[in-house]
């Protein structure tokens, strides 16, 4: 496919525009190729992700999270080797944060949410989704609020071994039924008064510094840490799924935790 009709047509279906960010999404490093056949997907744009996708062939490399933010002006040090690998190997990096976190479709949060749903085996009229946390005026992060109780153990099933989701429940409040649970991803606990303030029973992010989790406490609002990169690793997937049957690409996923 053409890589600039590929580009395009990601910024569009992503709305990569309606969001302010820190990271700068979209193409982020060119390549001299016009025809795209083969994508790699990852989590995250590094040199050892890099190395994968040489040895794959793979024309562009799509991530979460890309090498430039707003912190990096210039590229020198680790920022210059994952450049120099690309453009090298005549690579090109497609990278987007929050236009994927928070998209319908290849979603991270709104997907997250609809795990749990099928977590507690909850039909279409017994729980409502709401917003929850809003970045810049759009909606990013969601919580569930349940019309029955659901027994705590059911944030450690088998279906969250399915998801191969880091599980780590901090039952602060002390309950053994909860009827709601907020999600925010990424490293949000610092968001946990949120939550307090608007009564979810459980507060679900991906991680935590220590000054954060002593607040919780304070609270006694629950917490449940499952993983930043546990939980983000599943969305690139659907994305590169969607790109595959959208225009006939070879996908390969790439990715490494460490």
């Amino acid at each position: 496919m053409n890589k600039k009709e590929l580009v395009a047509y990601l910024d569009e279906y992503l709305k990569i525009s309606d969001f302010k960010d820190t990271s700068k999404n979209g193409l982020q490093v060119d390549s001299e190729k016009i025809d795209i056949k083969k994508i790699g997907y990852a989590v995250d744009a590094n040199t050892y992700i890099f190395d994968k996708a040489i040895d794959e062939g793979v024309d562009m490399v799509l991530t979460h999270h890309g090498i430039f933010w707003w912190f990096e002006q210039s590229l020198v040090w680790i920022p210059y080797e994952r450049a120099k690998k690309l453009i090298k190997n005549n690579i090109s990096l497609y990278s987007c944060h929050l236009p994927l976190d928070a998209h319908r479709e290849v979603w991270n949060n709104i997907g997250l949410t609809h795990a749990f749903i099928n977590m507690f085996w909850l039909q279409e009229w017994e729980y409502e989704i709401e917003d929850f946390w809003m970045y810049h005026w759009v909606s990013i992060w969601y919580g569930i609020r349940f019309k029955h109780k659901v027994h705590i153990s059911n944030l450690v099933t088998p279906y969250a071994e399915m998801m191969q989701l880091t599980k780590r429940l901090y039952n602060f409040w002390k309950k053994d039924y909860i009827t709601s649970v907020a999600f925010v991803s990424g490293w949000a606990l610092s968001n946990v008064k949120e939550a307090f303030d608007k009564n979810y029973d459980v507060f679900v992010t991906w991680e935590w510094a220590h000054y954060e989790m002593t607040f919780a406490k304070e609270l006694w609002q629950s917490v449940l840490i499952w993983g930043h990169y546990e939980t983000e690793k599943i969305w690139p997937k659907l994305l590169a799924y969607h790109l595959r049957d959208k225009f006939d690409l070879e996908i390969v996923y790439l990715d490494e935790k460490y």
